[in-house]
C-alpha cells in the first residue's frame, strides 16, 4: 500500500502530548519545507513524511497540517500499541493546545481536513491487513494488544468533545467513530491474557514467628479498614476508569520526583476529564441496572414524569432529597398500610 521505506530511527512519540506555550510560527502553505511533507503523503511514503513532519514539529512549528503525517506515522511503526500516544496527541492538540497551533488563518478547515484524511487511511490500512489476515494481523490479534485498546478508547469521548468544540465542519466524527468501533469489536475478539504462574515459596519457619507479632500490633482502625474494603460493595473498573487511575498515580509519582513539568502535562489532562466527566464512560458497571430497569419499565414510569410539577410528586422529591432511607421506609408502609385495609 505504500513506498518501501528507507531505514531511519524511530519516531519520536511524544511531539503532541506536551502542553504548549506560545504561539507557534506561521509556515506559508508555499513553504518547501511543508511541500516536502505533502509530496511526500501524495507518494503514500507515510514513513518518510512522517519524520519530515517530526522535524518540522521538534523545530517548534506546531502546524496543524503536520499532524496527520506524524500521526499516521506512528502507526505505521508501532501499530496497535500507538493507539494511546496517537489518541492521547489528538486529544491534547485540539483541547489543550488548539490555541497554539498554526495556521492563525483557517486552522479549523486545515484541521478538518487533515484529520479526515488521517482517519480514511488508517480505517482503511486496518481493513486491508484484516482482510489479508497476514502476519500484521496476527500480532495484531495477540492478548498484548488488549491493554492499548483499552486505554486509546478510553480516550474516545474527549476525542467526540472536541470535534465539535473547534471543527466547524467536523467531517471527522463519521471516519473516527468507525474507527473506534472497529476497535471496540477488535478488543472483545481478543483472547484473554494468560495469568502468570506465580509460585508460592513455603515460608520459613522464623517468617511465621516474625508474622504472627505483626498481625497482633494491628490496630482496631485498620481491622475496620480492612473489614469494610473486603465486605464493601465492589465493581469492575471501566477501561477509562482504569486510564484515569493511572494518571493519578503518575501525577503522584512525578510529584514526589519533583518534576514538575511533566506533572502539569498530566495535571492539564486530569482537569480537563474532570470538566468534561461523564460518569455513563467512566463508571457504566454503576449505571447498567439502572438503565435496564428504566428501559423495562419506561411504558409505567413515562406518564409519571409529566407530573414532576405536581405537589405530590414535590413532596416526594424532597423528602427523597433530605432522607433516602425514609422515602423508602415511607414506601414501604404505605404499600403495607394499604394491603392490610
Amino acid at each position: 500500500m505504500a513506498e518501501p521505506a528507507q531505514q531511519l530511527s524511530p519516531l519520536e512519540p511524544q511531539l503532541l502530548t506536551q502542553s504548549l506555550t506560545a504561539e507557534a510560527p506561521d509556515l506559508e502553505s508555499s513553504d518547501e519545507r511543508l511541500e516536502k511533507v505533502n509530496d511526500l503523503v501524495s507518494r503514500s511514503a507515510y514513513t518518510e513524511a512522517a519524520h519530515a513532519a517530526q522535524t518540522l514539529l521538534g523545530q517548534g512549528l506546531y502546524d496543524v497540517r503536520l499532524v496527520g503525517p506524524y500521526l499516521l506515522g506512528l502507526f505505521m511503526e508501532g501499530g496497535l500499541e500507538a493507539l494511546p500516544t496517537m489518541f492521547h496527541s489528538l486529544s491534547s492538540t485540539l483541547l489543550i493546545n488548539w490555541q497554539y497551533f498554526g495556521p492563525r488563518e483557517r486552522k479549523d478547515v486545515f484541521a478538518d481536513a487533515g484529520l479526515r484524511w488521517l482517519l480514511k487511511v488508517l480505517n482503511k490500512h486496518i481493513e486491508h491487513h484484516e482482510r489479508l489476515k497476514n502476519e500484521t494481523w496476527q500480532r495484531w490479534s495477540q492478548a498484548s494488544n488488549r491493554e492499548p485498546l483499552e486505554q486509546a478508547l478510553a480516550l474516545s469521548e474527549e476525542i467526540f468533545a472536541s470535534f465539535n468544540r473547534v471543527l466547524q465542519r467536523n467531517a471527522c466524527e463519521a471516519p473516527f467513530r468507525r474507527l473506534t468501533q472497529w476497535m471496540e469489536g477488535h478488543l472483545r475478539s481478543l483472547p484473554e491474557p494468560e495469568p502468570e504462574a506465580e509460585s508460592e515459596p513455603e515460608p520459613e519457619p522464623e517468617a511465621e514467628a516474625e508474622v504472627v507479632p505483626a498481625r497482633a500490633r494491628t490496630g482496631p482502625a485498620e481491622s475496620s479498614r480492612a473489614a469494610s474494603a473486603s465486605t464493601g460493595p465492589t465493581m469492575p473498573v471501566s477501561p477509562a476508569l482504569a486510564q484515569l487511575m493511572r494518571k493519578l498515580a503518575a501525577f503522584d509519582t512525578l510529584i514526589e520526583r519533583q518534576d514538575f513539568r511533566r506533572a502539569t502535562v498530566v495535571a492539564a489532562d486530569v482537569l480537563q476529564v474532570v470538566e468534561h466527566f461523564d460518569p455513563r464512560v467512566y463508571l457504566p458497571a454503576m449505571f447498567s441496572r439502572f438503565f435496564a430497569g428504566l428501559s423495562t419499565k419506561a411504558d409505567e414510569v413515562e406518564p409519571l414524569l409529566q407530573s414532576t410539577d405536581s405537589l405530590g410528586f414535590r413532596a416526594l422529591d424532597q423528602l427523597y432529597r433530605v432522607d433516602l432511607e425514609a422515602f423508602l421506609a415511607q414506601e414501604d408502609g404505605m404499600s403495607t398500610g394499604g394491603d392490610e385495609e
